[in-house]
């Protein structure tokens, strides 16, 4: 059974629609990126599947259980975590302070700050630090971490290697692998093709609201890739 499944959403802004029939489905330990250019409709989608936009049709379900009429902040106790674009931490507050809010809506689990230390071990000299001094990848690890205080069965990441060093790249998608290990299940927006095809257990390409590509890994290539992210097909490809 997947963690995530989302059928058929729609999505707009004002009068633009923005989404149009999405579904996907993720497992237990798979890591799917959803790709596409500027203005695909990625974020809305996200941001519709965490309850912070309104769908207008379409259901979400989480481990089975429909959450599709549930606020955002009910979503995240029932497990679902969004790592929003641009991080959104609390630069005047410190690295613990802003971990310790991200457990506001926690179900019981095991995730802790001492838990996330571990998992992010250059955080933990960092703890008293204010988080708008910290570096990209430092605040990128701390919104991470602060999606693991909620305990989440899934987690939803966009634009996870946005304005970062290629060396904070490699270590946030370390970090995430780990977290695959452990059986979360990820829905990750990215940019950058090339790391999406040798990270991703399945792909997902967007363009202008509209699935245009499904595709393990190694049915694909780059060039497919890009070519989904700019032109799109009626429907869904299989």
């Amino acid at each position: 059974m997947s963690t995530l499944d989302v059928n058929h959403i729609d999505a707009a802004h004002g009068q633009l629609k923005a989404v149009h029939g999405v579904s996907l489905n993720v497992a237990p330990g798979e890591m799917l990126f959803l790709l596409g250019a500027n203005g695909a409709g990625k974020t809305t989608l996200l941001r519709s599947i965490a309850g912070d936009h309104r769908a207008y049709s379409g259901d979400v379900s989480l481990a089975g259980a429909d959450i599709s009429a549930l606020p955002a902040h009910l979503r995240a106790r029932a497990g679902l975590a969004l790592v929003p674009e641009g991080r959104r931490l609390f630069p005047q507050m410190s690295v613990r302070e802003n971990l310790t809010l991200g457990a506001a809506t926690a179900r019981d689990g095991p995730w802790s700050v001492d838990a996330v230390y571990d998992a992010f071990p250059n955080l933990a000299r960092l703890d008293r630090s204010p988080a708008g001094k910290l570096s990209g990848g430092e605040q990128q690890a701390v919104a991470i971490g602060r999606a693991l205080m909620g305990n989440p069965k899934a987690i939803l990441l966009d634009e996870v290697s946005l304005g970062l060093s290629p060396a904070a790249v490699d270590l946030a998608y370390a970090a995430l692998a780990k977290l695959r290990e452990m059986g979360l299940a990820l829905l990750v927006v990215e940019q950058d093709l090339s790391r999406a095809l040798r990270t991703a257990d399945a792909l997902i390409v967007m363009c202008e609201g509209h699935v245009t590509l499904r595709a393990k890994p190694a049915e694909t290539s780059l060039d497919a890739l890009a070519a989904a992210s700019f032109g799109h097909i009626e429907g869904e490809a299989a």
